[in-house]
């Protein structure tokens, strides 16, 4: 049984990619136990082995498509506008967490990986705060403004997991953001 980069062997792997895959073709669903089973060609028993239950399976499925939407937009260029590209990272979160509601769900049931997560999109939005300090300063430090970014930007995903409609939370977002930026602003 040889290990992936990843840490998981080729069959936790592989039952991992096919129910990403499967997630990714049925947008909002989650698949049953049978049905995970069923596409990675295994035995429940298997999949327990390798994530404890359905839940280990998805709360990992959560974590690595969360993981690789941070790496994207790491990997996105700057503009001349920080206080842009912060809105953008920040609109690109609630579309993403609109579009995968479900694994948003899942994340929460893991204080561990939800911490793990928190951390990495407060890194983004730091990176994106000190840029806008160095062009008007803050009125708090860019660590406590991500901080504060990251947590606004998760009451709006809120709103969604408690079934609020689409055009309410486009409202919303927007006076958040708003009210977000003025607060930060050094006045």
């Amino acid at each position: 049984m040889t290990t992936q980069s990843s840490g998981l062997s080729e069959t936790a792997e592989r039952i991992l990619s096919l129910a990403i895959a499967w997630m990714d073709d049925n947008p909002g669903e989650l698949p049953t136990t049978r049905k995970l089973c069923e596409l990675a060609g295994v035995t429940a028993p298997t999949l327990y082995h390798h994530f404890g239950d359905k839940e280990g399976l998805m709360l990992a499925v959560a974590e690595r498509k969360m993981l690789s939407f941070f790496q994207g937009k790491k990997r996105q260029p700057e503009t001349s506008d920080p206080e842009a590209d912060l809105l953008k990272g920040w609109d690109q979160w609630i579309d993403f967490a609109r579009k995968h509601l479900s694994l948003i769900g899942a994340l929460q049931q893991s204080p561990a990986i939800s911490a793990r997560l928190r951390m990495g999109a407060e890194a983004i939005a730091m990176g994106r705060l000190e840029r806008l300090h160095q062009l008007k300063p803050l009125r708090i430090p860019p660590q406590q403004a991500a901080q504060t970014v990251v947590a606004a930007s998760n009451v709006v995903i809120q709103l969604m997991l408690q079934g609020m409609p689409a055009a309410q939370v486009k409202a919303v977002n927007a006076e958040l953001q708003q009210a977000v930026l003025l607060a930060l602003k050094d006045r």
